[in-house]
């Protein structure tokens, strides 16, 4: 299998690797920018979140808290998904 193919999440059949829909099952591939957005949200959260408990008193320090651990969360799960689906697919 050349460099530009990747594995179908759904038959495991070699496609290329810019195919949005598998030819073989017609299955949706995923598409890493929704990875990368749950990536930006999460950081966004994180540093937002940050802000809030340091600058701030009483509930809204609670809810800054609260975003810098849901901010966390979501950066690292998509990261971690996208490695994930990026391995996946290359068969790995």
């Amino acid at each position: 299998m050349s460099r530009d193919r990747v594995h179908c999440v759904d038959c495991r059949e070699p496609i290329p690797s810019d195919a949005r829909i598998c030819p073989h099952c017609e299955t949706v591939q995923p598409s890493p920018l929704l990875d990368v957005g749950v990536v930006v949200a999460g950081v966004f959260a994180f540093v937002f979140g940050a802000v809030l408990a340091l600058m701030t008193l009483g509930a809204t320090r609670v809810l800054g808290l609260g975003l810098i651990a849901v901010g966390f969360g979501l950066a690292v799960g998509g990261y971690t998904r996208y490695i994930d689906r990026q391995a996946g697919r290359r068969g790995r």
